[in-house]
């Protein structure tokens, strides 16, 4: 008898075991999904719609918050910022670490590059028809490769020169300075003026000035200059998106005519040792004439204190195309990767999708140049510049042509391009400079097509 009300009870354990396993243990197997999303540090917004919003950590980290509260999904999304400049290490070198993005925020210049490890997502079924009529065509298409879209752009930058209209003022070149929100267009022969005549009165004053940036201490100010090798006209590539500059007249005079500022002084000392950074700092303590703006730049907010809207006036700044009448367009979006679960993938797309559709995150691209016509309409009233940067980007040029190995490698475009530009601006110890113009661009070709084939050689696309 005791023996048949032992196995009664191990029966009755072994059954509510069961039972629990099958409620309890069915909870506990539900694991949460976590979504990384990576951001640089240095992506700043001057979001008009929403002035708590400075940055686009904190853009995401509150969009991110109302998408969980609406989702049908256990899912937990988490925001980490990186160094600006360290995209291979905080992207690349987390593949398949417990840290790796599900989601990129960056400049399209630093995603294209992912694009061909494999990792990158085409994400054309993100986009619904009313996003696609939304977004202009000519950003969306910025963001294919071979006909696949992997970069969903949010908003734009079109990178200009900024100057310091009063040292223009101050000595007698007030006449290429144009009034109210124009963006200038002046002569190769009005750059060497208004340069040499800064560069001379700051010389008599003695007091650090000088007029123009200068740098290649690192990586970060490569499209500048590259932008800048257009000066003298003509394009920096073949009609087989190879670089074309060692039997390019034009492009030698400009490293020629760049090369001949460090004499001028036109640039600060030893510029090959400068970084954008440093350059920046000057332009911020009036010691620097001219510098980068966009309306992403962290001297906007500088830019609308000093303007007048009743007399259309600046006091103090003044805009102008890079010399050669050039721009450039830079897109700031996002790119999904895979990392070898499916789920995550349409969660990070659903993400995307809740973010593009939902106004109040959509609208904080104003400030920038917003992407979605809806935003552009409703605010472009209410951007500073925004009409100017308009009518300007027909003088945009394309500065990458999509390539791969543009950066992320020892050898890509962006670690070969500066380390050459620097031996072009240094000199020995007789106190002449290392390399001619001519060596300069033939250096140039050989080492940024070597990066380019190796790129095409080694690109994966996502299957």
């Amino acid at each position: 008898m005791r023996k048949r009300i032992t196995v009664f009870l191990l029966q009755i354990i072994t059954a509510v075991s069961f039972l629990f396993c099958l409620t309890g243990c069915s909870e506990s197997s539900k694991t949460e999904k976590e979504i990384i999303i990576k951001v640089p540090h240095t992506s700043t917004l001057n979001c008009i719609s929403n002035e708590d919003i400075k940055n686009v950590r904190t853009l995401l980290e509150l969009a991110s918050k109302d998408f969980m509260a609406q989702y049908d999904k256990d899912v937990k999304i988490k925001v980490i910022e990186f160094d600006g400049g360290a995209e291979t290490k905080a992207i690349t070198n987390s593949f398949g670490k417990s840290d790796a993005a599900d989601i990129l925020y960056d400049g399209f210049f630093n995603m294209s590059s992912f694009i061909h490890t494999g990792r990158v997502v085409p994400i054309d079924d993100v986009l619904t028809p009313e996003m696609q009529d939304d977004i202009s065509s000519a950003y969306l298409e910025q963001g294919r490769f071979n006909n696949k879209l992997y970069m969903l752009p949010y908003m734009s930058s079109e990178n200009i020169l900024i100057y310091n209209r009063e040292m223009l003022e101050k000595y007698g070149l007030s006449e290429y300075i144009e009034e109210g929100e124009v963006i200038s267009n002046w002569s190769i022969e009005d750059w060497k003026k208004i340069l040499n005549t800064l560069a001379d009165e700051f010389a008599k004053e003695g007091q650090g000035k000088v007029p123009m940036m200068m740098y290649a201490k690192d990586n970060q100010g490569d499209t500048h200059i590259m932008t800048m090798l257009r000066a003298f006209g003509g394009d920096l590539f073949d009609s087989s998106n190879n670089f074309d500059l060692a039997d390019n007249p034009d492009v030698i005079s400009a490293l020629r005519w760049l090369q001949n500022g460090v004499d001028s002084g036109w640039y600060l000392p030893v510029p090959y040792y400068k970084t954008m950074s440093d350059n920046s700092s000057k332009f911020k303590m009036d010691e620097l004439a001219f510098y980068n703006f966009n309306l992403g730049s962290s001297t906007y907010s500088r830019v609308i204190e000093d303007y007048n809207a009743e007399t259309n006036t600046f006091t103090k700044y003044g805009f102008v195309n890079y010399p050669g009448n050039h721009c450039t367009i830079f897109n700031d979006g996002f790119e999904i990767f895979d990392n070898g679960d499916s789920e995550k993938i349409e969660i990070a797309k659903d993400f995307l999708r809740y973010f593009y559709e939902t106004d109040k995150w959509l609208e904080c691209s104003a400030g920038g140049i917003p992407v979605s016509k809806k935003v552009m309409e409703k605010y472009k009233d209410d951007i500073l510049l925004l009409e100017a940067f308009s009518q300007n980007s027909v003088n945009s040029v394309d500065y990458t042509h999509n390539l791969p190995n543009w950066q992320g490698s020892e050898n890509s475009v962006r670690s070969v391009f500066y380390k050459e530009i620097a031996l072009l601006m240094t000199k020995d110890a007789d106190g002449n400079f290392v390399v001619t113009p001519e060596e300069c661009a033939s250096n140039l070709q050989e080492k940024l097509n070597t990066a380019i084939s190796e790129g095409r050689r080694n690109s994966t696309l996502h299957e």
